[in-house]
Order: C-alpha cells, then sequence, then structure tokens
C-alpha cells in the first residue's frame, strides 16, 4: 500500500520571491497574566494564555503569492522589528504593490500556513 500524502511531501518554503502586498497589521509584543488568586490564566489547551501587550514587536504582512504553484493564495508573513516601509493608507492608494522578503521561511504549517521573515523590501514598480 502507497504512503499517504502528508504536509511533509510539500515544500512550504518555495512560495516564490514577489508577492503582493495586501494588508499590514502590527505584530503585539504577548505576556502571561495571573487570575485574582495569582494563578497563571491558562488556555483551553492546559498552557498559560497569551495577552497582547501595547507595544508593538513587528509587522505581520498579508500577501498574495504571485509565483509558482501556490499562484494566487494568500499567506502571512511576520516580520519581527520596527522597520516598515508602507502603511496602509499608502497601499489602498497604489494600484500595486509588490514586494519580497529576506530570509522567508515557514512559520507555522498547518491550516493556514503563515511565514516569518528577517526583513520586507519594496520592489519599484517596473516602467512600461
Amino acid at each position: 500500500m502507497a504512503k499517504m500524502l502528508s504536509m511533509r511531501d510539500f515544500d512550504y518554503s518555495k512560495i516564490g520571491n514577489i508577492f503582493e502586498l495586501d494588508e499590514v497589521t502590527p505584530k503585539m509584543a504577548t505576556e502571561e497574566r495571573l487570575d485574582d488568586s495569582g494563578n497563571k490564566i491558562m488556555g483551553n489547551d492546559g498552557t498559560p494564555r497569551k495577552f497582547n501587550t501595547d507595544e508593538i514587536v513587528g509587522y505581520k504582512y498579508s500577501v498574495t503569492i504571485l509565483e509558482g504553484e501556490h499562484r494566487k493564495k494568500s499567506t502571512q508573513i511576520t516580520v519581527a522589528g520596527l522597520d516598515c516601509p508602507i502603511n496602509n493608507a499608502e497601499i489602498m492608494k497604489r494600484d500595486s504593490v509588490k514586494c519580497r522578503f529576506t530570509g522567508l521561511k515557514p512559520s507555522m504549517v498547518g491550516n493556514p500556513i503563515y511565514y516569518k521573515a528577517e526583513k520586507i523590501e519594496l520592489v519599484a514598480p517596473q516602467a512600461k
């Protein structure tokens, strides 16, 4: 009997180099908190629950993949750090915002799949 197809059979790191930037959202720092009795607040899975703080530690970029077998699919790529080259207002003003990421790799393979990268770079529009 043949082996069942699984997520490990795909190379999720190969999603191309150029992406269409759809939206930017801040990634907030998280912290564990205590209840009124001084016990850690736990999640349904039995691990300490994480709560967002007001501190921005990076940005999440919602993108559409433009190349390869995953073309036209969407994902989210997180970049740690406060260097954000564009905001949502500027994205909405433009017809298209293309970008690439340095150090791109999967951070969570499941449904959906998320990625992380070291840096984002905007790609200049091609002259017509």
